[in-house]
């Protein structure tokens, strides 16, 4: 299935934010509770959530960064 190239914007900001977050998620979750039997429920429990916030705040916040990255480069 192609999706049309005017949703690109958000098509980018799901897979960058669904694959950032399981990786910090997994640091955090290591580094919070080591690696106990239930490690990765607990990991997809906390990649969940945080992807729940992180996925609508990057399609908001990307116009922003876009913009002050465009400030600070010549």
């Amino acid at each position: 299935m192609k999706i049309p190239k005017k949703f690109f914007p958000i098509v980018f900001a799901f897979f960058l934010t669904l694959i950032m977050v399981f990786i910090v998620t997994g640091v955090s979750t290591a580094m919070n509770v080591g690696f106990p039997p239930n490690f990765f429920a607990l990991w997809m429990k906390a990649w969940a959530a945080a992807w729940v916030i992180a996925f609508p705040a990057a399609t908001v916040v990307a116009p922003l960064a876009r913009r002050l990255t465009e400030r600070v480069l010549r």
